[in-house]
């Protein structure tokens, strides 16, 4: 076989050329797929209401706004049952329901369920596309505003000439020109690990915006304004608290009681101010989105899309207390609209909202038809401009009930028929508001189609050479695969495939009769830890119970640090090992005396030099993990060396591992003796910093690296190894370790808790790089031990995993296209695209490819 193998290498040339065919494909079909919506051109004029309520009704009056004052409260990640279920500390919001001064729904927000789109959907009613995401993690200065010429209420509010105040989330400076603003102050939202600066620095402000005309008198200028008509704020430390340890964190009790003395602080204000110019005040709560029972968000599922909405005033007296609405969720509460019902109840604009009629009747209930005349003739004009006159029509006739009804007719109709017309309209905008470039979108597949046909010539002649049993069971995998891209249901829950084959392979390999009994036994502790990586994290999208080891080891701290100490003297055991039977090597070289004490104190440095690294990562891990008892000792000693911070420590660790490699590198470069302790000595040190960069509760999952490490090892060694069944182990350890860590193919299950470390300010470069590192540490880990291979073995390898990767590429291409219009194209499919971007872009070419080659050359 090894014979065979160095005469089947195919030429680096074809292995580059494949792989930037597959990327110019990926650029095309991205550009193509990613679908952006048509927005109506225009804005919505104020007088278009009276016009529309004097066409419909000659005796109704000139508009008069139901409030003159508005205070919009946005609360990141405020899910609906943080506000208003049984286990809410949210006391003071809930009196207020409680004694009918405000009307709590549940606001549906759609997928993607991350903040810019969110505020896109609450402040232009417009839904959101999946690239809103993309842009939501792109933090730069940009030229102008990306909503100055988009209808937004808070651009109503500022033709009209009002005053608006902002604090909060700077993603509304980055919105909105700075220009409709009287005054500003933007926090950072992507700072996930600060829970407590991001919120008093918008609380800190209150003291100014909430002031009386006297008191605002005697402050300077420099002080924020007590005088506006529309103050709107944004408080972050809520979804930090949640991406940090979830919505059971120990912080989470607090910071909802902080929000609710703030809404408190605000209301209270709203009152003095109604009773001292005779004004009327509305006060709104909302959450932008949910999250998910792990802390994150960005999918589809009702803990991520049931948001809180409060519409309170002290001007609102509703007939009763307003009982919870029972719904088969626990997340869903009292009554449930659409998040952007919320823009046309303030303002009648280009949006596909529709009003919410309890909140008109109750707010201002001889409007409700004057403003449903309005809001049918706003959406009769956005969906002509999407659908045409005809589904118009189509639609009249459906909600009047009459086949031959005109719209007209339906506008002199009842008011259950134009509410039945507004909620056909919307599910027909929702369910069509993108659209698809279709010219680069089938270009790019055709060109990734080719990209596939070439990739797959690379390993052609070596394919040929490999047993039969290899080729049947290796492609059957692949098939199966490849055909799971044509199920919905398939690419939520890709992680099963993935444990099973996994699992089924090693078990496969470990009953034929020719291998050893430690090699046996390697193979089946290895599927075994697959097995655990099964039980370990809560995977996919599917309404089942949590009942992952890693949600039982969170009501156990001592326990949970007890496995990360563990974990981390296991590295430290194998580089000793290394170590020693490097040493155990030289020594029967016969050395000087010279040589020995050089040789010993290099042997003595990397070991220090890894022990500091295991320290530097136990401390690290110290103020989650560690019992608290256990805390002061360490958090002293700590305090001596300057290491008492999580960002010093980081850093510190970040040093200590450049360095090792460096010295291991510059070993390698003069070409000493021994290169496999070298070898493994950087791939743990590779390990101790993708552990601090881990979330604790998965910090014990490296350990089944290791075995797996060794697994693979063993079946490089021998003499008849197989390239493509070392191909498939290693995409299958790859991909399982994503799963046991959490991940899945939905923007929820990604983690930002540790993508700050070492960071005192936001980077985006930098923090891309370390949710990079953390969320995929462990197939990361796999890319660096295929380094440990030896040539040619390792290369052919490689070339078998480019095919494997170009190909999953290409088969989710091709079902993505054949459902573009599927119900759950922007739920399912826009975001398993963008996580094969990821497979295919850093984990294979970045990694694979290209660092895991740097880092472990010798």
């Amino acid at each position: 076989m090894r014979a065979s193998q160095s005469r089947a290498r195919p030429s680096r040339t074809a292995h580059v050329a494949v792989v930037v065919a597959a990327l110019a494909g990926l650029a095309c079909f991205a550009r193509g797929f990613f679908p952006v919506k048509p927005l109506l051109a225009g804005f919505s004029p104020a007088q278009d209401y009276a016009q529309t309520s004097r066409r419909y009704d000659a005796g109704a009056s000139e508009r008069s706004d139901a409030f003159s004052r508005l205070a919009f409260v946005v609360v990141d990640a405020l899910r609906a049952d943080f506000a208003f279920g049984p286990n809410s500390h949210m006391t003071f919001v809930q009196s207020l329901v409680d004694s009918g001064e405000a009307l709590p729904y549940t606001a549906v927000a759609q997928a993607p369920t991350v903040t810019l789109p969110r505020l896109k959907a609450l402040t232009t009613g417009s839904n959101p596309t999946f690239l809103d995401s993309i842009l939501n993690v792109v933090e730069e200065s940009v030229t102008s505003a990306a909503f100055e010429r988009v209808d937004s209420w808070v651009r109503q509010m500022a033709m009209q000439g009002k005053k608006i105040v902002f604090a909060g989330d700077d993603t509304w400076l980055r919105l909105f020109p700075k220009e409709w603003f009287n005054w500003t102050d933007g926090v950072s939202s992507f700072f996930v690990s600060d829970t407590v600066t991001v919120d008093t620095n918008v609380t800190r402000h209150l003291d100014s915006l909430l002031a009386s005309a006297t008191e605002s008198e005697r402050r300077d200028s420099a002080h924020a304004p007590a005088e506006w008509d529309v103050l709107i704020l944004h408080y972050l430390g809520l979804d930090h608290v949640g991406h940090l340890g979830g919505p059971r964190s120990p912080l989470m009790p607090s910071k909802q009681q902080e929000m609710d003395q703030v809404v408190e602080r605000i209301y209270r204000d709203l009152e003095r101010r109604d009773a001292e110019d005779g004004q009327r005040s509305l006060l709104v709560l909302v959450g932008d989105h949910g999250m998910t029972e792990g802390g994150n968000h960005g999918g589809s599922t009702e803990a991520e899309t049931s948001a809180a909405l409060l519409l309170a005033s002290p001007n609102l007296r509703t007939k009763a207390p307003v009982p919870p609405t029972r719904h088969a969720s626990s997340y869903r509460l009292h009554e449930v609209i659409q998040q952007i019902d919320l823009v046309p109840t303030l303002a009648v604009l280009n949006s596909m909202g529709k009003l919410v009629p309890s909140a008109v009747e109750a707010l201002r209930p001889a409007a409700l038809a004057q403003a449903l005349a309005a809001n049918v003739r706003q959406l009769v004009e956005v969906l002509s401009a999407s659908a045409g006159v005809a589904a118009v029509d189509q639609l009249a006739k459906e909600a009047a009930g009459n086949s031959n009804a005109s719209l007209a007719d339906l506008l002199r109709s009842s008011i259950e028929a134009q509410h039945e017309f507004l909620r056909l309209a919307q599910d027909r905008l929702l369910a069509s508001s993108s659209s698809y470039q279709l010219f680069p979108l089938y270009s790019g597949l055709l060109i990734l189609v080719f990209a596939s046909i070439g990739a797959l010539s690379l390993c052609q002649r070596v394919w040929q050479v490999e047993t039969k049993q290899t080729r049947w069971t290796v492609g059957l995998a692949l098939v199966a695969y490849l055909g799971s891209f044509f199920a919905t249901s398939f690419i939520e829950e890709e992680h099963e495939l993935w444990y099973f084959f996994g699992a089924t392979g090693l078990v496969l390999l470990a009953i034929r009769p020719t291998f050893s009994w430690t090699e046996r036994l390697t193979l089946i502790l290895a599927a075994a830890s697959i097995r655990i990586y099964r039980s370990w994290a809560h995977n996919g999208q599917k309404n089942v119970p949590n009942t992952s080891l890693s949600l039982v080891l969170s009501l156990y701290p001592r326990l949970t640090f007890a496995l990360i100490l563990i974990s981390y003297f296991v590295p430290l055991i194998v580089a000793l090992s290394a170590l020693a039977q490097a040493s155990r090597t030289f020594a029967r070289s016969r050395p000087t005396v010279g040589q020995a004490i050089a040789k010993s104190a290099t042997f003595a440095v990397f070991a220090v030099l890894v022990a500091m690294q295991v320290v530097v990562g136990l401390a690290m891990h110290r103020t989650r993990s560690m019992p608290e008892d256990a805390q002061g000792s360490l958090a002293k000693a700590l305090e001596k060396l300057d290491l008492d911070n999580a960002e010093a420590l980081s850093r510190a660790g970040y040093w200590i591992c450049g360095v090792a490699w460096a010295v291991l590198r510059l070993m390698s470069h003069r070409a000493e003796g021994g290169q496999s302790w070298r070898s493994t000595l950087t791939l743990v040190h590779a390990s101790l910093l993708l552990m601090s960069l881990t979330r604790p509760a998965n910090v014990p999952l490296i350990c089944a690296f290791w075995i797996q490490h060794e697994a693979v090892s063993r079946l490089a060694r021998r003499a008849d190894a197989s390239p493509a069944q070392l191909a498939f182990l290693v995409a299958a350890f790859q991909a399982t370790g994503f799963f046991g860590l959490g991940g899945s193919n939905s923007l929820a299950s990604v983690d930002l808790s540790q993508a700050y470390n070492g960071l005192s300010s936001y980077s985006f470069a930098l923090v891309s790089l370390l949710t990079y590192f953390s969320n995929f540490s462990l197939p990361i880990l796999h890319s660096l031990s295929l380094h440990t291979i030896p040539n040619p073995l390792r290369s052919l390898t490689l070339r078998y995993l480019t095919p494997f990767h170009t190909l999953a590429l290409t088969a989710l291409a091709l079902s993505a296209t054949w459902f573009r219009y599927h119900l759950f194209s922007l739920t399912v499919f826009a975001p398993a695209v963008l996580y094969r971007v990821v497979w295919f872009g850093l984990v294979h070419l970045g990694t694979n490819l290209i660092l895991a080659r740097l880092v472990m050359s010798g």
